[in-house]
This record gives structure tokens, sequence and C-alpha cells, in this order.
């Protein structure tokens, strides 16, 4: 639902469209009144307010800033209230949805970020490192999405080997393509109260769980024969576990992470996914 409300108000919001408005106002009240206008064209859903949450220069045109908004609604149909975040461009004349760099073809979109707060290096998401240690790695990840089985288990392999200069913290980002993973995931997490299984969730990655799956019970099966554990279906639902994985998903939507892997380095979303070895090099 949110996904395809998301679209539906990006299509309202044309590329480089001009902002409308008195010359006096602030260019983050002329996007507001800009969000305002081109919502209040749609049906089914009514605009209460929207805000701007964090706003970044763009390195390539230093005129233009990306500006992360979070748009609350009413569905009156439903008598229910939903946020909705969204990232737009502006240079307080034109607004644009997004920007193409001609170099690679590629959306610039993607590179900016919302911060990330202390309070998410605590230690119930810490894997593995120094937690005293300058460089912090926040990744989100899907024990079932195939970029992850490629990327996670060498990411790990290297925070093994570099364990004094960084900590790497883990959340769960489990997604409806794969819907084995919930299971999978609530699954490592009762396994870890056992403290019985070394370097689990690298073990998980690497299985190769099936990803179609999806079947409560077939998952818990193949990974109690896996790991010689007895999970039941209680033991994995307890309200501890399943209070862990709905805030490692809110924190994802909070974020704007929609996809998997996707990592943070030092508080800064890498799309590369590589700058930690730049910075390991430079000696930072």
């Amino acid at each position: 639902m949110m996904m395809s409300l998301m679209l539906r108000l990006l299509s309202i919001i044309l590329i480089n469209s001009t902002i409308a408005s008195a010359s006096s106002q602030t260019i983050e009240q002329k996007l507001i009144n800009f969000i305002d206008r081109a919502i209040n064209t749609g049906k089914g859903y009514k605009f209460k307010k929207a805000q701007v949450i964090h706003e970044e220069v763009v390195p390539i045109n230093k005129k233009w800033k990306a500006y992360f908004l979070k748009i609350d609604l009413k569905i009156p149909s439903q008598n229910k209230d939903i946020s909705v975040k969204d990232v737009i461009f502006s240079d307080g004349k034109l607004v644009s949805k997004d920007f193409i760099d001609l170099n690679n073809g590629r959306s610039i979109k993607g590179k900016f970020s919302l911060p990330v707060s202390k309070e998410l290096y605590d230690n119930k998401h810490f894997l593995m490192g120094n937690k005293n240690a300058k460089n912090k790695l926040l990744l989100f990840s899907d024990p079932l999405c195939p970029f992850c089985i490629n990327f996670v288990p060498s990411l790990i392999s290297w925070i093994k080997k570099h364990d004094k200069n960084f900590a790497l913290y883990y959340y769960y980002l489990p997604l409806s393509i794969h819907p084995g993973s919930v299971t999978l995931v609530k699954a490592e997490l009762a396994a870890s109260k056992l403290k019985k299984i070394k370097d689990l969730t690298l073990k998980i990655y690497s299985e190769g769980f099936e990803f179609f799956k999806s079947d409560e019970e077939t998952i818990l099966k193949d990974f109690n024969n896996v790991f010689k554990t007895n999970l039941t279906k209680k033991d994995i639902n307890t309200e501890d576990i399943l209070k862990r994985v709905r805030n490692d998903i809110k924190v994802a939507n909070d974020l704007m992470v929609r996809g998997t892997p996707t990592l943070y380095v030092n508080g800064k979303k890498d799309p590369t996914r590589s700058l930690y070895k730049k910075i390991a090099k430079e000696g930072k």
C-alpha cells in the first residue's frame, strides 16, 4: 500500500515542474505548498501536512539540493492516517523528482540518505568488531536476498581481519519477495539465544536456504536440520523476537531503506558498498 501510494504521488510531481509561489517564501515552504497543491489533485486520500526533515547539496551542481519530505495523509475511506517519505530536488525555481547522471545513465537519487542516529548503534544490533572503533558500519540485509548472499559473507570476513578499527551493526530487513525470510530471521534470533552456534549469521548466508519456500514449518525444519537445533514455532514467535523484527523493519522504513543489502558507513549510506575498504587503506 505504501509503495503504490508513493508511486501515485510521484506521478503527480512532474520532472522539472515550475514552483509557482511568492518569492518571499523559503524554498522549503515553496516545496510544501507545491506538494499540497499536487496531492490535492489526487483521489482517495487527503493531504494533511508536509515537512522538510533533511536536505543535502547536490555535489555535481551545488545550486540544487535534495530535500527529504515527510508527507502526512489521510485515507477517508479507511479513516486511516499514514505517512510517506520521499526525496525531491529543487534550486528554488524548479523541482525535479530525480536526475540522471549522463556519465553512467544512473539515477542520483539513491546517493542521498537520511542520517543515522547514534541510538541505532546499540548492543542488540552489534554483530562484530570493536564497539569503540571510530568507523561504524550499519547493514540492512535479507538472508534470502541473492545480492546479500554474495555480499554479506565477504563483509563479515573482512571485518574479522579489521576488527580493531571497525564495528559492524546488523539490522534485519526481510523483503516481501522472499516470504521465507521472516521465518529464517526469527529462527536465527531464537538460535542466537542458545549461544552454541559459532558464526551463526555467516553460516546462514553460506548454507544456501531456498529462496522461494514460504511455509514456516518447512523452513524451520530445514533450519533445524542444518544447525542441529530443535526449535519450535513457539520458540521463534516469542514477543521479544517479533518485537525485534518489527523494530528493524521500522528503522529501515524510517531511513527510507527500500532494498538489500544497504550499507551505511559512519552514518552515511554507501551505494558502492566499498567505502570501508577505502577508509582502511587510507588509515582513517
